[in-house]
């Protein structure tokens, strides 16, 4: 018999999978040539990466009876899919425009159909603990539960579509470029976590926030960035002394960030992030070896070496994000 989280699970996907198909079955010829905020695929490209493997994925694992502990620590730390996400696309570059939509048509049969196949034996497995950063653990459970790939894509298009972006390729040093899979890990849990809240649940307080909402949450890191941006600057020697100044105050800082945002969907604070994270990412381009070294001006007189600064870049981003956790629309179906 089909287990219930599954079936939910499959009946989220095909939901979201079929508002990404209406989204892609809008588009101009010239909108699958317009590039995709914030980076250097177009349309075409995303569409192609949405597709995926056509693999049953971690269900097919789980029925393979090769999915363990062991094997999530280990592939949680030296996976890179920015690789393979790259890979993918290129591989699908010389597709038409039709095939492409007819793969993607077809993209979730083999998942959804392996995950419809697990039984009660497989329960344990799907409570194997997943670590996505400090603070923000998910279960294997939440694996079948992939409607935020799609959801989260389909407003990636709609962007491309409404902003007038121009791509350009950003180059790190080695020692930023060693930083960025933590960076980019960090970022991609945050945007998996906000695209798997439950609707209902964004108005609701907190427990490991007291005071703020999941919609706070979000409102505080989509507008984050503009901070960390002139924190970084500072290391820079670039920061402007009154822009410091105002940023010093953080929980007077927040205070006021959150509630301009009260009224904001959700679909504003992402593309809010997205857009300062891009500036974030512009900013690193130009460090150099002793900008690393150099001390990023914390406020009050404090200052902290930038290395360690985007170590803590990456943790604030990850633990904020696990937050999110408790309203995704998985731990609202097994509650």
């Amino acid at each position: 018999m089909t287990l219930p989280q599954a079936q939910a699970a499959a009946d989220d996907l095909q939901l979201a999978h079929r508002e990404l198909l209406r989204v892609v079955d809008a588009l101009s010829e010239g909108d699958w040539e317009r590039p995709v905020p914030y980076g250097e695929w177009t349309v075409k490209d995303l569409v192609a990466h949405v597709i995926g493997d056509l693999s049953p994925s971690g269900p097919g694992l789980i029925l393979a009876g090769i999915l363990t502990p062991e094997f999530i620590a280990e592939t949680s730390k030296t996976f890179d899919v920015r690789g393979r996400n790259q890979s993918l696309v290129e591989e699908r570059r010389k597709f038409t425009r039709e095939d492409l939509r007819q793969l993607l048509f077809e993209s979730h049969d083999a998942f959804i159909g392996a995950s419809l196949r697990l039984e009660e034996i497989h329960l344990p497995v799907l409570a194997y603990a997943v670590p996505m950063g400090p603070d923000y653990d998910l279960r294997v459970e939440d694996w079948l539960w992939f409607g935020h790939h799609d959801r989260h894509h389909a407003d990636d298009i709609r962007r491309a579509v409404e902003v007038d972006y121009q791509p350009a390729h950003l180059a790190f040093i080695p020692e930023i470029e060693m930083r960025m899979r933590a960076q980019q890990r960090a970022h991609d849990g945050l945007m998996r976590a906000a695209y798997s809240v439950a609707d209902e649940a964004w108005g609701e307080k907190t427990e490991s926030s007291p005071g703020w909402t999941y919609h706070d949450i979000l409102a505080h890191l989509s507008s984050n960035d503009a901070r960390r941006r002139t924190r970084l600057l500072s290391a820079l020697g670039e920061a402007d002394a009154g822009a410091l100044e105002a940023i010093n105050d953080v929980d007077a800082w927040n205070e006021k960030s959150v509630a301009e945002r009260l009224d904001w969907p959700m679909r504003k604070l992402v593309d809010e992030l997205l857009a300062g994270w891009y500036e974030i990412k512009k900013v690193l381009t130009r460090f150099r070896p002793e900008h690393l070294r150099a001390e990023v001006d914390l406020g009050d007189g404090r200052t902290m070496k930038a290395t360690e600064f985007l170590e803590r870049m990456a943790g604030h981003t990850a633990r904020h994000a696990g937050e999110l956790v408790p309203a995704s629309r998985a731990r609202r179906f097994s509650a």
